[in-house]
C-alpha cells in the first residue's frame, strides 16, 4: 500500500491552506493504514510561474516524514505525473518482486 498526498502550488489562500494540511493529511494515513510510504504530488503547476516556488519547506517535510519524494505536476497537463507514479512503481516492483516466485 502506498499513499498520495496533493497540495496546490497556488501563492493563493487555497495553495496556502492546502499545504498546511499535509501534516494533517499524512497523520490521517497513518492512523489508519500504518506507516506506509507516502509521495507528495505538488499539483498546479500549470497556474504558477515555474521558477516561482520555494521548495525548501516541502523538502523539508519531505526530509521530516520520509516521504518518498515529491513531485510537481499538473493534473490538466500531466506533467511530472509519470514520473510520479513511476516512483511509486519502481518502489512497489522492489518490495515485492520476490513475492510472485513464492506462491
Amino acid at each position: 500500500m502506498k499513499g498520495i498526498i496533493v497540495y496546490s502550488l497556488e501563492d493563493n489562500e487555497l495553495g496556502k491552506n492546502s499545504f498546511k494540511h499535509i501534516e494533517d493529511w499524512y497523520k490521517d494515513i497513518t492512523e489508519h493504514c500504518g506507516e506506509i510510504p507516502v509521495v507528495i504530488f505538488a499539483n498546479k503547476l500549470d497556474l504558477v510561474e515555474h521558477n516561482s516556488s520555494d521548495d525548501s519547506k516541502i523538502q523539508k517535510l519531505v526530509d521530516k516524514h520520509k516521504f518518498l519524494g515529491f513531485y510537481k505536476t499538473s493534473a490538466m497537463t500531466g506533467a511530472g505525473v509519470i514520473k510520479a507514479f513511476n516512483t511509486l512503481i519502481e518502489n512497489l516492483y522492489h518490495k515485492f518482486k520476490g513475492l510472485s516466485s513464492k506462491s
